[in-house]
């Protein structure tokens, strides 16, 4: 990555993007008067899109806030108390985490569940449709299961084309001088 004068993601989690924004907050090298110096600046053009919705901004190291100092514009990621999926499932993704957290233990103690396993997703299926049924929630399918266990969300052509065209603007901008860069966070919602 050192040799790079630019980096662009389209990564897919927070933990990747931290490790890259790192890497290239340690090639910074300051001058007598803590300044970075210019060749040491490797700046990075971030996407990414979550079902329609999804973002652009350049991280400039040394220069604009980095990652990790934006890190709170992600939203959190969903959780439920174990005390809902244990006496009161209400949706269907109640019943997967029920299968997936506690059930998987309990039947399965040591084993490791293995999300890309079809035999493991079947069996998280199984016992979350069982569930589902005792407690009358509809609306199950296989890859309900596979999106809810793998924290998977559809991927939309149209957002990802945007956010994809709006990074390889401001790599362009970055790498030719043409215009100012994005100044901010580009944020795309489509309602």
């Amino acid at each position: 990555y050192s040799d790079f004068s630019i980096t662009v993601l389209g990564l897919d989690s927070i933990e990747a993007r931290s490790y890259i924004n790192a890497l290239a907050c340690s090639f910074l090298e300051y001058d007598s008067d803590d300044k970075p110096r210019d060749e040491t600046i490797k700046p990075l053009v971030d996407g990414g899109t979550e079902g329609f919705e999804g973002h652009a901004r350049v991280i400039i190291p040394g220069v604009t806030p980095c990652f990790e100092c934006t890190i709170w514009l992600f939203p959190p990621q969903v959780k439920f108390p174990l005390c809902t999926l244990a006496e009161t499932p209400r949706t269907a993704a109640h019943c997967i985490e029920y299968a997936h957290l506690i059930k998987w233990d309990e039947v399965h103690s040591g084993e490791t569940f293995d999300p890309d396993d079809p035999e493991h997703m079947k069996w998280i299926y199984n016992e979350a449709v069982k569930r589902a049924e005792l407690f009358g929630i509809p609306g199950f399918t296989y890859s309900l299961t596979q999106g809810a266990v793998k924290n998977i969300i559809p991927a939309i052509a149209s957002t990802n084309a945007i956010v994809s065209a709006a990074c390889a603007l401001e790599a362009l901008k970055i790498t030719t001088g043409c215009s100012k860069t994005l100044s901010n966070y580009l944020t795309y919602t489509f309602a």
